[in-house]
Formats: C-alpha cells, sequence, structure tokens
C-alpha cells in the first residue's frame, strides 16, 4: 500500500505532490499535463512536466505522455516502484510491466490493468472526504 493524502493534490509517500494546483517546495512536484518546451527561469521548487528521464533527490523518475496529453510516471524509490497512470494506452509499454504498484484515476484504467491481468498492487487515486 502506498501513502496518499489529499493536499493541494494527491501527496503520495510524502515525496512527490501530483495533481497539485499550486506547486510547493517541499516536494517533488509531477503535473497532469506537459508544460512549456523550453524553461528558461530556474525555479524555486521541483517540477516534472514534461516526458523524459529525470533524477531528482535521489529518485528515478520517468515521465511519459500518454492519450489525451495526459502525463504518466514511473517513480523509482529506494524500496518501491510506483506508477501513477492517466493514461490506458501507456499500459502496454513494457516499461510499466515492472512497476509494483500503480495508482489510477480513472476505473477505465482499472478495467485495462484487468484485463491485461497485470499483477501487483493498484490503488485508486481519490478524494476522501473527512466527516
Amino acid at each position: 500500500m502506498v501513502n496518499i493524502k489529499h493536499k493541494n493534490g494527491f501527496l503520495i509517500e510524502n515525496k512527490f505532490l501530483f495533481g497539485f494546483e499550486t506547486a510547493d517546495p517541499k516536494y517533488i512536484n509531477l503535473a497532469l499535463e506537459p508544460g512549456t518546451d523550453m524553461r528558461y527561469e530556474k525555479l524555486e521548487y521541483a517540477l516534472v512536466d514534461y516526458p523524459g528521464e529525470y533524477d531528482i533527490q535521489w529518485i528515478g523518475i520517468e515521465c511519459f505522455l500518454g492519450a489525451n496529453n495526459k502525463l504518466n510516471y514511473i517513480l523509482s524509490t529506494e524500496t518501491k516502484k510506483i506508477g501513477i497512470i492517466q493514461s490506458a494506452d501507456v499500459l502496454d509499454l513494457d516499461v510499466l510491466w515492472s512497476v509494483k504498484v500503480r495508482l489510477y484515476l480513472d476505473d477505465k484504467i482499472l478495467n485495462k490493468i484487468d484485463q491485461l491481468e497485470l499483477e501487483w498492487e493498484k490503488q485508486k487515486l481519490e478524494i476522501v472526504e473527512n466527516n
């Protein structure tokens, strides 16, 4: 099970902020969609918003584009390999078969995970209202 909280986006493993409204310098910020092709200014926070491979704070991050211009991620921490899947089409990529935990937003993605009979853990990213 992956530790997830909702606070200005999904806070994953207390390291990654996914789907944020505003970037937070305390975390590695993971965008939902691609940002600008070239960034000339230095940011005051860690941001992944363009497809590619990144090494931030000794964590390997692979970011790739899926259908509908959505970014998908593989986060390789010391103890876990986590996939954040927004586009069902990327589940066919070989690189995702080694992911141990797949986080998803849409039940269509869960259906595709089940259809492909992908092993390991799956967990939906959803906002849980506190009473």
